[in-house]
């Protein structure tokens, strides 16, 4: 059995955008400098689905407006994309079959796309949190730097 490892330490760059401003976090104090990633999107990959490569396009714009984003954060933010993807096709499915089927038996089962969507909305949920655009870190994502009269794109979304 592992040991808890605890909380999940926050990257550098999203305690910035958390933070105070000055280089400081949300308690005020001074944050580490993070590593010298070039600041720079992931090339979008070609493999992408289409569901996957509109959110690719949305996220990429976002993260990389508040510097977020670095080329080596590609493979994590495909990954994000495509289990976005999944649910979203594997809820289409169940929404046209329904929720359950009556086996060959004549017993009422539940249809299996409802594990497929949801392992595939905990995967993306997993994934939003390790860019911190889930639900909960939502409302701290405004960079120190940004432009304060310049419009937040995740206010008032839901």
């Amino acid at each position: 059995m592992a040991a808890n490892a605890g909380r999940k330490p926050t990257p550098a760059g999203l305690k910035l955008v958390e933070g105070r401003g000055k280089g400081t976090d949300s308690g005020g104090r001074p944050v580490k400098a993070p590593p010298a990633f070039r600041r720079l999107p992931p090339e979008r990959p070609a493999e992408l689905s289409e569901v996957a490569g509109e959110l690719w396009e949305e996220f990429v714009a976002e993260l990389q407006r508040l510097q977020l984003l670095a080329p080596v954060h590609g493979p994590a933010l495909q990954l994000a994309c495509e289990a976005y993807a999944r649910w979203s096709e594997a809820r289409a499915q169940l929404a046209a079959e329904g929720l359950t089927y009556t086996s060959q038996g004549g017993l009422v089962k539940l249809n299996p796309l409802v594990g497929v969507v949801e392992r595939a909305s905990a995967e993306f949920r997993a994934w939003c949190a390790e860019f911190g655009l889930s639900p909960a870190a939502e409302h701290k994502l405004s960079s120190p730097e940004t432009d304060p009269g310049e419009e937040n794109p995740f206010a008032g979304a839901g």
